[in-house]
């Protein structure tokens, strides 16, 4: 499959640093374009799951225990994510790459 170089920096891009990876990412693509839109839409689901397992933690006892964990699989879910944006596959996610937000 042929991707742009801006399509793949694009996707890369939205998996990085939470919510303000995705909002370059939503400026930088090309709206056209299915791997990045693939891509921008797993890390705002990524994203928003961060978002939680955070809260979660902040919550303490039980839940902070829970936090940590979904902490430790969301980051191994961004590092797969990235590096199927870097090879330009647009494979889902295992557990999340069902979900659609975008």
């Amino acid at each position: 499959m042929y991707t742009s170089k801006k399509s793949k920096a694009a996707a890369i891009i939205s998996y990085l640093f939470v919510w303000i990876g995705v909002i370059v990412a939503f400026i930088l693509r090309d709206k056209d374009d299915a791997l990045s839109r693939h891509h921008l839409n797993q890390a705002i689901v990524l994203s928003t799951l961060e978002c939680i397992a955070s809260l979660m933690i902040k919550l303490g006892g039980i839940f902070a225990v829970v936090g940590e964990v979904a902490d430790v699989a969301l980051l191994i879910l961004i590092l797969m994510g990235v590096y199927r944006a870097a090879k330009g596959s647009d494979e889902p996610l295992p557990i999340i790459g069902n979900i659609k937000m975008l």
